[in-house]
């Protein structure tokens, strides 16, 4: 399962760690530490939105608890939701349900729908006052969604933007702000609509407040997350009647192979395991409504309950067998980072290990202009404006953090081999590339081996241009967001 565990905060002697989500790799590192702070006699809160029966049972017996079913269990033991299950060091765990006063009936269309019909919605409802969001799972998809709807928005009427993380820190810091502010709790309630384009990034621990959405394929988890946002805040008006969740999912009928399947799913399949997507498609079509937070439990138990293999196709087994083989590699992985003792410090790794593999990426500094000012000194101009002194021998906290604000993580395709200078590499630390922004746009990386097609612009953010020579398809971009 896709996950992120967005924070870890210590209150007294006691820690909590708000999982929002969970997956094999930082579930059995999770686990782990659960062992380890019980046995330092600390407090641990685990909070997540999207938990099974099964993995919490896991949670509890990290805690020395056995939770499974017995003969003389209630039937309704741990089955409610939301749910506080407690245990303490040789006591039976406690579980206590939560009455939830806010139900919440969100209006669901799950259904293969066509790419024209989505962006003419989002307009029509944004044109109305509504505010939308449209998430997409890859940075390439989001782009393209964004420029189709820039080509066809009327000139004032709606307020349009994209978020994703091929932007500079800098500026993806900018387009937070703006978009919470035009988002957040407080929004203004000018009338005016507002269509945001956004991959994973805006799908956990971002408090904004949605009338209508529209998702791309995703596990179950990852879809309850998004609904998170949809009519997050009691609001005395709204332009929409009701919320409204739409999710696209691909056509993929009968198809009887693996690979025809994976086509089907396209990119999201190289961003989520194609077995859990399809299960996911499979629960999700037979609802059109759902109702939070009483039916969350269900449906995460239909999608990744076992079932017995007879009762698929023969391609959804073979899916099946490959996701268990990818969940194998990734625990064998959390487990081999566990045995520290008696081992050098480990370098820090650029893969996300709580997802499937995207495409290998390389950390680009994007600046205006350099200088040389000496042998061992150059005045560089950054992307974002400022003006900053870099020597080739002293580091400095301020050059090293001006030169952080200004990166942003490309596909490493698209970066051609370059040799370092002196002060890059000492105010950042691994293999880092730089490029000079053109005023067109173009990406110019001096001293290196060959051209690259990377183009930047302030609203789309880093992307890859389509008129220039590529070093492989375009359409092999598989990046996404977490």
């Amino acid at each position: 399962h896709s996950t992120n565990t967005v924070a870890d905060s210590r209150l007294g002697s006691n820690r909590i760690s708000m999982v929002h989500s969970y997956d094999v790799y930082t579930g059995t590192l999770i686990t782990q530490l659960i062992r380890e702070l019980l046995a330092l006699r600390c407090s641990v809160i685990v909070l997540s939105a999207t938990l099974t029966r099964a993995r919490r049972r896991e949670l509890l017996a990290a805690a020395g608890a056995d939770d499974s079913p017995t003969n003389d269990s209630s039937p309704a033991r741990g089955e409610a939701y939301p749910l506080v299950s407690t245990v303490s060091s040789g006591e039976p765990v406690m579980t206590i349900p939560l009455e939830w006063p806010d139900a919440k009936t969100i209006q669901l269309r799950v259904a293969p729908i066509p790419q024209a019909e989505l962006l003419a919605e989002c307009l029509r409802r944004a044109e109305a006052g509504q505010q939308v969001l449209y998430i997409r799972n890859t940075v390439a998809e989001a782009q393209a969604t964004y420029r189709a709807l820039a080509g066809e928005a009327r000139a004032d009427t709606v307020r349009l933007g994209l978020l994703h993380s091929r932007f500079p820190y800098f500026r993806r810091e900018q387009l937070e702000e703006e978009w919470l502010r035009r988002l957040g709790k407080e929004r203004a309630e000018d009338g005016v609509g507002s269509i945001l384009v956004a991959t994973q990034v805006v799908e956990q621990s971002v408090d904004i407040d949605l009338d209508f959405m529209v998702s791309d394929l995703a596990p179950t988890d990852m879809l309850l997350q998004r609904m998170g946002r949809l009519w997050r805040h009691p609001r005395p008006h709204r332009r929409a009647p009701q919320p409204d969740f739409w999710v696209n999912v691909p056509e993929y009928g009968a198809r009887s192979s693996v690979a025809g399947l994976k086509s089907a799913l396209g990119k999201s399949a190289r961003v989520y395991a194609p077995y859990v997507l399809l299960r996911t498609a499979e629960v999700f079509a037979r609802r059109q409504t759902i109702i939070l937070p009483a039916q969350i439990r269900d449906l995460l138990e239909a999608t990744y309950v076992d079932r017995d293999a007879s009762s698929e196709p023969e391609a959804w087994v073979l899916l099946r067998a490959e996701l268990e083989r990818d969940k194998q590699q990734l625990a064998n992985e959390a487990q081999a980072a566990m045995l520290v003792l008696g081992r050098p410090t480990q370098a820090d790794r650029d893969e996300v290990l709580t997802r499937r593999a995207g495409a290998p990426t390389c950390p680009v500094v994007l600046l205006r202009a350099v200088e040389p000012l000496s042998g061992t000194r150059s005045r560089l101009t950054a992307l974002d404006g400022n003006t900053i002194e870099a020597s080739n021998y002293e580091w400095r906290h301020g050059t090293a953090k001006a030169l952080h604000r200004n990166l942003v993580r490309a596909p490493k395709f698209t970066v051609p081999k370059q040799p370092a200078p002196p002060w890059l590499s000492l105010h950042i630390s691994g293999p880092v590339a730089w490029a000079i922004v053109q005023p067109d746009g173009r990406c110019h990386f001096p001293d290196a081996a060959g051209g690259s097609p990377l183009a930047y612009d302030p609203q789309l953010g880093l992307f890859s241009d389509s008129t220039k020579p590529q070093p492989r398809p375009i359409d092999d971009d598989d990046e996404f967001d977490y």
